[in-house]
């Protein structure tokens, strides 16, 4: 093989590795732009967040007045009817559940002196059973009632359940826990960013009243 022969060989090896290279490149620009435009469209349609938890009300059983449990036979784990009697005060009457719901604790027994400001039972309201999603203040105005949500729930591994925004709190967690404000040890204000609860309520058939508490994952569809 003569000189040019070899020139001319080596020129199109060169030219080769230049085409693959350019389509190496090509590649990584295209897969580099398909993955910003997930992200973009993402960020454009769903709002998602992991500080969330199943939850409902929480009601404290009081007794109103000062006395003997003549009778008290409510136990952790018993479902209740709204109205039902769980227990009843010698000289004062019935006591009742406020609520349908599950009997989450349970702090009395009979012939136990009570009085009003002792709870004797916890009762979780089966019926109002959602999800608290937390939601950033620089997001929740792009909330709105109805919009469709994807839920999963940690305890449940990858389920994912349907759901809706049901209510939009009016005010930040922060707020509600006296916390809004925020200094450092030297006395300087540290601005940070507040969370409001959103309810999501699940509409997919799944009992919910053994994961209170437990936390979840939430996925909003913007419309």
């Amino acid at each position: 093989m003569n000189q040019e022969t070899k020139t001319a060989e080596t020129e199109k090896k060169k030219g080769k590795g230049k085409v693959i290279l350019v389509l190496v490149l090509t590649l990584v620009l295209m897969g580099g732009a398909a993955i910003g435009f997930h992200f973009y469209w993402q960020d454009a349609n769903y709002i998602t967040t992991d500080n969330a938890r199943v939850t409902t009300n929480i009601i404290h059983i009081m007794s109103p007045v000062g006395g003997t449990l003549d009778r008290f036979n409510t136990f952790e784990g018993q479902r209740v009817e709204e109205n039902e009697v769980i227990g009843w005060l010698e000289n004062a009457g019935p006591i009742r559940s406020p609520v349908d719901g599950l009997v989450v604790r349970s702090h009395a027994v009979e012939n136990q002196v009570v009085s009003p400001m002792e709870p004797m039972a916890v009762i979780a309201e089966t019926g109002r059973l959602h999800i608290e999603a937390n939601i950033s203040e620089n997001d929740i105005m792009r909330i709105r009632r109805g919009q469709t949500a994807t839920v999963t729930i940690d305890a449940l591994g990858n389920r994912q359940f349907t759901g809706y925004v049901s209510e939009i709190g009016r005010i930040t967690q922060a707020e509600l826990t006296g916390t809004a404000l925020f200094f450092n040890t030297g006395g300087n204000f540290t601005r940070v960013t507040h969370l409001i609860p959103v309810e999501i309520v699940i509409v997919d058939d799944v009992d919910l009243s053994h994961l209170i508490g437990v936390n979840a994952r939430v996925r909003i569809r913007l419309n």
